[in-house]
């Protein structure tokens, strides 16, 4: 099906939803844009000559994360969050660059710690994604993971010393991300902060920092199944997912416990994508890289099953009000068959179910 586009003629407000400090470019004649805390400087794969004294920099993904359905109290995080932190800066010490521009990983040492098997802790401690008392709880539980990540930096450039371009990131100045936040998240969340970030905070501006970034919320699409973990923040679509293993067979997915949960998960198509947006506000409250969110439609929910373009706008807007960063994927509900038996070919086609690969396009984000 074809698409015509004719001028209108007609002069429409038009809204620049970047943040302040970022910037903006083209992609296939579309201006959008891309958020970080701290930027990377980027040149062109085609303008790298591979020399030492070259501009350019190929970021890189370091990446682990938490499984929350592991962490039965919140003291356990310190010990978690300090060997996860020591452990991603060995793999950028041990692994080998082969281009100079990769090497520039050695001067920053950024890394970036999530979580997976949100929903499941979400479900154990009696909490839903659209109930907004659940966002205290949630608050409190990335309040300490960002504050312990940056203590066992802190305490690894006491013993190796800060990265070397410690001194181009907000943390040098004494800038943490709970100072740098979209404030129109306190009007969803009135708790006080717990922990000791003044006290961090000059420990930081004393001895650095090993790493200059340390959060970012990845997909856990393939690594939630080996772990047996909801992925990532989402929500589940439903209690049993069928997936496409690497060989092509189908693979049945169940969410943690079961029997006892069937009845308190909440499934991604279920609630509102407002309180989706919330829940990622306040997560990106701490992290000091920016989280991707999914949102999810379901077109029966609309006259006509057409899902108008106002509601998606609308959740685009909402959710960068409140400090939001990216938008992942707008998915649509398509109400086809996720039981083994529908999805096995005896036909000659191709079953249709969820393909478990690479977690974006180019697999960096896949852990």
């Amino acid at each position: 099906m074809g698409i015509k586009i004719e001028r209108t003629g007609r002069k429409t407000p038009v809204y620049d939803i970047t943040v302040e400090g970022t910037h903006n470019f083209y992609a296939n004649n579309v201006l959008v844009h891309n958020c970080t805390e701290i930027n990377l400087p980027t040149t062109p794969l085609s303008h790298i000559d591979d020399g030492d004294d070259t501009d350019a920099e190929i970021a890189l993904c370091v990446l682990a994360a938490i499984n929350l359905g592991t962490i039965k109290n919140l003291d356990e995080l310190e010990v978690v969050c300090e060997y996860i932190v020591r452990g991603l800066d060995s793999v950028i010490s041990y692994q080998e660059y082969p281009m100079a521009a990769a090497r520039k990983m050695l001067k920053r040492r950024s890394i970036g710690v999530g979580v997976t098997n949100f929903a499941y802790w979400m479900v154990k401690n009696g909490l839903s994604y659209d109930n907004p008392e659940s966002l205290e709880k949630i608050d409190e539980l990335f309040e300490n993971i960002q504050y312990y990540l940056i203590k066992a930096s802190v305490e690894l450039a006491k013993e190796e010393g800060p990265c070397e371009w410690f001194d181009r990131t907000k943390y040098s100045k004494g800038l943490l991300p709970i100072d740098h936040y979209n404030k129109n998240v306190d009007k969803i969340v009135h708790r006080e902060l717990s922990k000791d970030w003044e006290k961090l905070r000059r420990d930081v501006l004393e001895f650095g920092m090993r790493n200059s970034t340390l959060t970012a919320q990845m997909p856990c699409e393939s690594s939630s199944v080996v772990s047996s973990s909801t992925n990532g923040i989402e929500a589940p679509r439903t209690l049993i997912t069928t997936k496409k293993s690497k060989s092509g067979a189908p693979l049945p997915v169940v969410v943690p416990e079961v029997s006892k949960y069937k009845n308190k998960y909440q499934f991604a198509w279920s609630f509102d994508n407002n309180a989706m947006n919330n829940i990622v506000s306040v997560i990106q409250k701490y992290f000091d890289q920016g989280i991707s969110v999914n949102h999810y439609y379901d077109p029966r929910q609309y006259e006509g099953n057409n899902l108008p373009i106002s509601v998606v706008a609308k959740d685009i807007l909402n959710f960068y009000k409140f400090g939001g960063k990216q938008i992942y994927y707008a998915n649509s509900k398509d109400y086809k068959s996720d039981k083994l038996e529908d999805m096995v070919s005896t036909d000659n086609q191709q079953p249709a179910m969820a393909d478990l690969g690479d977690d974006c396009e180019s697999g960096a984000c896949a852990i």
